[in-house]
């Protein structure tokens, strides 16, 4: 095997051990962010204040929503 492919292979080792870590950190913190536009967050903001509740926690709940869907199927 060549010099460089044992790199290569070294390489795509240690990416593969970095986004174990960061996953777990992920997992850990529990923080997840994200952009969004100035209309979705308009939208988000008004819906939430809709239904007297902070905007994060009906992101999160949306996302609840939406996970156990995907399980499902």
């Amino acid at each position: 095997m060549s010099t460089r492919m044992k790199r290569s292979e070294q390489t795509q080792k240690r990416l593969e051990q970095g986004r174990a870590a960061a996953r777990q950190r992920t997992i850990e913190r529990g923080i997840v962010a994200f952009r969004a536009d100035e209309e979705m967050m308009e939208s988000l903001l008004h819906v939430a204040e809709s239904k007297r509740i902070p905007y994060g926690v009906l992101a999160r709940s949306w996302v609840a929503e939406r996970l156990q869907k995907e399980m499902k199927e």
